[in-house]
């Protein structure tokens, strides 16, 4: 397990955390920042944290390109979301440490280049986002564990792995 930036301590953008809140520019459902941001150029490469698959590729009109990754952590499935991506990245499976995408700014829900990450217990992206519609249902999600801050899961799973 590896985080999937090099820079993954410092280009953590601390201002808009995952959670922040109110957002209703960019979330105008929920008021609510879903997810964490790094502040990296366009073209920084994004790795693979861990043995995975790009699952599925999308263009979204906020999030712009977008890439799923799934992988395994402790007999549990997880899914990176990553948005505002360069480019598509291709679907397929990737090694620990390969490039699976490339930061960039596409989308509409972007003020400038960065990697917007989700976490997702068990890769559940679309149900998430569906149940998604109020404050109330995000801060639900989180209590649950079915949305998760990156920043802080990858610094206590690296850590202890």
């Amino acid at each position: 397990m590896r985080y999937f930036l090099s820079n993954f301590e410092t280009a953590y953008n601390k201002d808009w955390s995952f959670g922040a809140f109110p957002a209703w520019e960019y979330y105008p459902k929920t008021g609510t920042h879903i997810g964490t941001d790094f502040k990296v150029p366009i073209g920084t490469p994004v790795f693979a944290p861990c043995d995975g698959e790009m699952y599925k590729t999308e263009v979204s009109k906020p999030k712009g390109n977008v890439g799923i990754f799934i992988f395994e952590h402790k007999g549990i499935t997880w899914g990176l979301e990553l948005c505002h991506l360069k480019e598509l990245p291709q679907k397929r499976s990737y090694k620990e440490g390969d490039v699976i995408a490339r930061s960039g700014n596409t989308g509409s829900a972007t003020t400038g280049a960065h990697l917007h990450a989700v976490l997702h217990l068990n890769a559940m992206v679309t149900k998430n986002y569906r149940a998604l519609k109020t404050r109330e249902d995000f801060l639900q999600l989180e209590k649950e564990g079915a949305i998760v801050d990156c920043y802080k899961w990858f610094r206590a799973n690296i850590i202890s792995s």
